[in-house]
């Protein structure tokens, strides 16, 4: 194939997820400020100034929603940008997410332009990027870890920040024990926990303290979020039921991706466990952070129909900040989403026992 014809190729397959971006940027992020990258800035310019990064244990600053929760070394990223102008920086930044995305979904070599502008038109990303969160940086590196499955080396080091940076993701961890690669494990969880204890050397505030400021701010918002405990909780069950309740349906969950991946060598379900352990096993969780489930589907390559689907249930779940839907799921019943976790992960083992295994690598799997 000629260079030209390449050329013309590629910019026909950037089109239409190049559209969506446009019409995230003019319709969508004018109505909301990035609140998530206000908080990331605001730790920047603290760590720049040595001025406190952490709000004070017990304030109700904690649970404000404007405060700075996350390992020390999640803010060192952010000094750089907190030296230019908000607008540059948040322009910065989204521009880093989208093209991380849209990495992270061309990324297995397939010249279809359909799997990124699905996963954009989620109303799961939309909402990231309207915020300025984190979770469309996650899931372009839930996506690459996966890619990066016959590599431990390079597996670990991205797994550190992924992980570290959220902790609920340490479940995903698992899907490596789970398709016996013992050795990407060790070197995951090694540079995991050294990011996080270098993090607490040079910071402000040792592990102890930090766990009790999750402990705080899962106590409060629990409740408010699409988490499968808060749910719960709001049923009437007590706090401990409602995560004991939780871990025993991951555990299912866990149990069952690891027959299946013995039986069939197929560790796709796996991986897609890991990351709805994740979800289920979480006290906070925000509408944003299910952007991780389409992970799963470029994982399995589904079909284009379950992105269809997974994109327009999401805009039934929890629209972009400032779009207003009269549904009864955006009526205030804050478990849709988890109850979509829950479906997700039984998509997972119903589409992998109808559906034959594909080869994913032309490499042989190498055990660790």
């Amino acid at each position: 194939m000629s260079s030209p014809v390449r050329w013309l190729r590629a910019l026909s397959c950037a089109a239409l997820p190049l559209a969506v971006v446009a019409a995230i940027v003019v319709l969508f992020l004018p109505l909301s400020r990035s609140l998530d990258l206000d908080v990331f800035l605001r730790a920047g310019r603290a760590t720049l100034h040595g001025l406190p990064v952490y709000p004070r244990l017990g304030s109700r600053a904690v649970y404000s929603g404007g405060s700075f929760v996350y390992p020390y070394f999640a803010a060192w990223p952010f000094v750089a940008l907190a030296r230019l102008s908000s607008g540059t920086s948040t322009a910065l930044f989204f521009v880093l997410c989208v093209c991380a995305v849209l990495a992270a979904c061309v990324s297995g070599g397939r010249h279809d332009p359909w799997p990124a502008a699905l996963v954009l038109c989620s109303a799961f990303m939309i909402t990231g990027l309207q915020l300025g969160a984190l979770s469309p940086l996650l899931f372009a590196g839930a996506v690459f870890l996966w890619r990066l499955r016959e590599r431990p080396f390079g597996l670990a080091l991205l797994a550190a920040p992924v992980v570290a940076s959220k902790l609920f993701l340490a479940p995903l961890l698992l899907w490596l024990l789970l398709a016996r690669r013992y050795r990407a494990l060790a070197y995951a969880s090694a540079a995991t926990l050294a990011l996080l204890a270098l993090s607490f050397a040079l910071g402000p505030i040792g592990p102890i303290k930090y766990l009790q400021l999750l402990s705080a701010l899962g106590a409060h918002e629990s409740r408010a979020g699409f988490g499968l405990i808060g749910a719960l909780m709001n049923a009437g069950l007590a706090p401990a039921v409602a995560e004991a309740s939780a871990l025993t349906l991951t555990l299912a969950l866990l149990i069952g991706a690891c027959v299946h991946c013995r039986r069939t060598d197929d560790e796709r379900v796996a991986f897609c466990a890991g990351i709805v352990a994740s979800l289920l096993l979480t006290p906070v969780l925000w509408s944003h952070y299910l952007v991780l489930l389409p992970a799963t589907l470029i994982a399995l390559r589904a079909p284009r129909r379950w992105l269809i689907t997974l994109a327009l249930a999401s805009w039934a779940i929890a629209p972009p900040h400032g779009v207003h839907l009269d549904t009864d799921l955006v009526a205030g019943v804050t478990s849709s989403g988890a109850w979509l976790a829950v479906g997700a992960s039984l998509i997972v083992f119903a589409y992998s026992a109808v559906r034959p295994a594909r080869v994913l690598s032309e490499e042989p799997k190498v055990p660790g």
